[in-house]
């Protein structure tokens, strides 16, 4: 069995939600992008329309378009942090993947650089995906926005119990390649200091060690699941980790997490996909 670090990133998100560290977990949940009010004239009259919440465009994609990389490529020439791209069908998930040395700067900072309180989709720094080396785990984070965008349609997994089966794939690329991961679970982590996945801190993963074996986190890992899938999964997959907050309290540390496996070489991508069932 290869070294892996399955463990290792799964106990990440839990670490990430869990220990507190300002770089792993800092995210502002249902951040409210100001509403403009616009003034328009018409014959000489002044109205002010009323306030309406923000309109949010979904597009449904063909599943496993290739071409990611290419749209990546382009959004490098407007910011040298894209690593990437990714997109899930019927939700406004299309974004460029931004990644830089820690987990702060854009929490706050847009994909232009500019301050914003919507942040961007970010990969964590210990992840790669690149042509000359990709980590076999990858971990992104985005704001569950108010008004819909980054990464907030990731909750219609957990409110639409018909969305997942409609679409389990994640489309990932890198600069050069593209990839698809099939979800095959999802759960709600809480992000307290006393909780039961305070454990879960990747950075004390050995394979040699007992307590932190492949076998016992998948374990845990299909207890917490709000959905059983008939995906399978293998020690050497790799894994995309998708991590939202869950409300809008800021007092709730709850963060919603959704996990997936890339589809392996000659398999078939919706396999498994259906037939699942909810918790």
């Amino acid at each position: 069995m290869k070294n892996k670090k399955i463990i290792a990133v799964i106990s990440g998100v839990a670490a990430l939600l869990v220990i507190g560290i300002a770089a792993f977990i800092i995210f502002r949940p249902d951040d409210e992008v100001p509403l403009e009010v616009v003034t328009q004239t018409t014959s000489g009259t002044t109205t002010t329309p009323p306030v309406t919440t923000t309109e949010v465009v979904t597009t449904t994609y063909p599943p496993f378009v290739n071409g990611l990389s290419e749209k990546a490529q382009e959004a490098k020439a407007s910011n040298s942090d894209t690593v990437g791209w990714i997109r899930i069908s019927n939700t406004v998930i299309d974004y460029p993947v931004v990644q830089t040395s820690d987990n702060d700067y854009y929490v706050t900072n847009n994909f232009y650089e500019q301050p914003d309180p919507a942040g961007w989709v970010f990969m964590d720094f210990r992840s790669a995906i690149d042509q000359g080396y990709t980590t076999d785990n990858i971990l992104m984070y985005g704001h569950n926005m108010a008004n819909g965008t980054m990464f907030s349609d990731l909750k219609k997994y957990l409110r639409d119990e018909s969305f997942y089966e409609s679409n389990p794939i994640v489309e990932v690329s890198s600069l050069t390649a593209d990839y698809q991961y099939k979800i095959f679970a999802f759960m709600l982590c809480d992000g307290t200091s006393t909780s039961d996945f305070q454990f879960w801190n990747y950075v004390m993963f050995s394979d040699t060690d007992e307590e932190w074996s492949c076998d016992k986190y998948l374990s845990r890992i299909n207890d917490k699941s709000l959905i059983t899938t008939n995906v399978d999964v293998k020690k050497d997959d790799s894994f995309l980790l998708l991590s939202t907050c869950n409300t809008g309290d800021p007092n709730d540390g709850t963060r919603f997490v959704v996990l997936a496996r890339r589809v392996r070489p000659g398999e078939e991508a919706l396999a498994g996909t259906t037939g699942s069932s909810r918790r």
